[in-house]
């Protein structure tokens, strides 16, 4: 008898092994998007790839009769499933096209915040930050494409096979057609800007990107602790000096002013000295060789050329006043303005959130980013610190740049930040709360 029922009993422990909640969600669906960036953007598929990837990861997470969320990552869902309603505000076909792509787009990334944060086990705080360091490099080598071939454009891509119906709409055809550089040339200027953007349509995603990914790589380095990654680390950062000096974007300097002073400000408060010289020492050499290079003037020139400072103003002012014609739902998309050549609702993502999305929208998008930021804070060690810089540049940045080509990174950040701050236990968060709701599956 005692045999039968410990055999009885052996075999209902290999079946609980073998439930489906108790199976490891695999990582390669988050990590092909991160290291496969190159090929996708040769592909022209950057658009596309964060959607076809999000089918394996529903497929996965519906296996599990138990998914997990953590406190932080509902008002991005929330934020999400609020743009469906604002699409009856619309009002054409090609702005249609460019919403159902912007939602899309929207919603994959809300998958993969919700499968990152469940595969803790195979998304490892070490290989989300490895994977987005990648991209960082990346970036930097599409700086040098822009750099040394400004005019060029991937033509041979995956815009080929749509219809010419979708490729009437600007956005979607400057994103299956990636060119390497914006070529501009502002009435007044001697000769034209050659301002690098690979691997994203427009120079200030570039930009933000690097501002962005930039304390991310920081992170990795201090992360895993190595002589070799920290020279790395500095090989990197000398390296996107040239192409960031070309790029004469103001924005990548205030998002990277704004991480690196916030990292100070946090090890000056913490007593950490030694790492607060090395940071304000970097910091320092850092702004003496941007003034040396002559980045600085380069971007007082554009800015002679193109005041673009003002012509920001009074576009905010409208895209104010026009919000608050349609304050629940917004326009659905970006709309073209009364005075300026610049479309409403393009220049900076709380002004986007705020017009498309109305003040819900900007609300629950708000609640996001500066929620994440606050319910993080703690980050207990200096690499974590690093990490949540990322998302203080993000905020900096959201004021006049658009972020729809980095919420994946802002994402898998919070929630990889998130889901240590409220684990069991963390060796790389070492937190209090151990908070944790749990929905399931039907």
């Amino acid at each position: 008898m005692s045999i039968g029922l410990q055999r009885r009993a052996q075999n209902r422990s290999r079946t609980a092994a073998l439930a489906p909640a108790e199976r490891e969600l695999p990582g390669w669906p988050v990590l092909i998007l991160l290291w496969g960036m190159p090929a996708w953007w040769a592909l022209g598929m950057l658009p596309f790839i964060a959607m076809i990837v999000a089918v394996p990861m529903i497929a996965f997470l519906s296996q599990r009769s138990r998914v997990k969320l953590v406190p932080g990552m509902l008002p991005f869902v929330a934020f999400v499933v609020w743009m469906l309603p604002c699409a009856l505000m619309l009002d054409s076909f090609g702005r249609m096209i460019g919403f159902s792509m912007r939602f899309a787009h929207f919603a994959a990334v809300a998958v993969a915040l919700v499968y990152v944060i469940n595969a803790r086990h195979a998304l490892t705080v070490r290989r989300v930050m490895s994977g987005l360091t990648f991209t960082w490099v990346f970036v930097i080598a599409g700086g040098y494409l822009g750099m040394l071939w400004p005019e060029t454009t991937l033509t041979m891509t995956i815009g080929q096979l749509l219809p010419a119906s979708i490729l009437e709409n600007e956005y979607v055809r400057d994103l299956v057609f990636p060119s390497f550089a914006e070529v501009q040339t502002p009435w007044g200027a001697e000769q034209p800007f050659e301002r690098p953007s690979a691997p994203f349509p427009y120079t200030n995603g570039w930009g933000a990107a690097i501002a962005i990914l930039t304390p991310i790589a920081v992170a990795t380095a201090l992360e895993r602790r190595t002589a070799a990654a920290t020279v790395w680390l500095m090989l990197g950062i000398a390296a996107a000096i040239p192409p960031a000096i070309a790029t004469t974007n103001r924005g990548l300097f205030v998002g990277l002013i704004a991480a690196v002073c916030y990292v100070l400000f946090r090890l000056l408060a913490r007593g950490k000295w030694v790492p607060f010289l090395w940071v304000g020492s970097l910091g320092a050499i850092l702004v003496v060789l941007l003034t040396l290079t002559g980045a600085l003037n380069g971007i007082a020139e554009r800015q002679d050329a193109a005041d673009t400072s003002e012509g920001r103003g009074a576009l905010y002012e409208e895209t104010f006043v026009r919000a608050l014609a349609s304050p629940i739902f917004g326009y659905g998309a970006p709309r073209p303005s009364f005075t300026s050549e610049i479309t409403v609702g393009t220049q900076g993502m709380i002004w986007d959130a705020m017009f498309c999305f109305g003040f819900v929208g900007l609300a629950l998008f708000a609640f996001f980013l500066l929620g994440g930021l606050a319910r993080t804070w703690s980050a207990p060690n200096v690499s974590a610190l690093w990490l949540h810089s990322s998302i203080v540049s993000a905020c900096a940045l959201s004021v006049f740049y658009g972020l729809d080509r980095h919420i994946l990174t802002i994402c898998l950040v919070l929630g990889v930040m998130l889901r240590e701050r409220y684990a069991p236990s963390s060796r790389f968060w070492n937190a209090n709360p151990r908070t944790e709701i749990s929905t399931h599956a039907a």
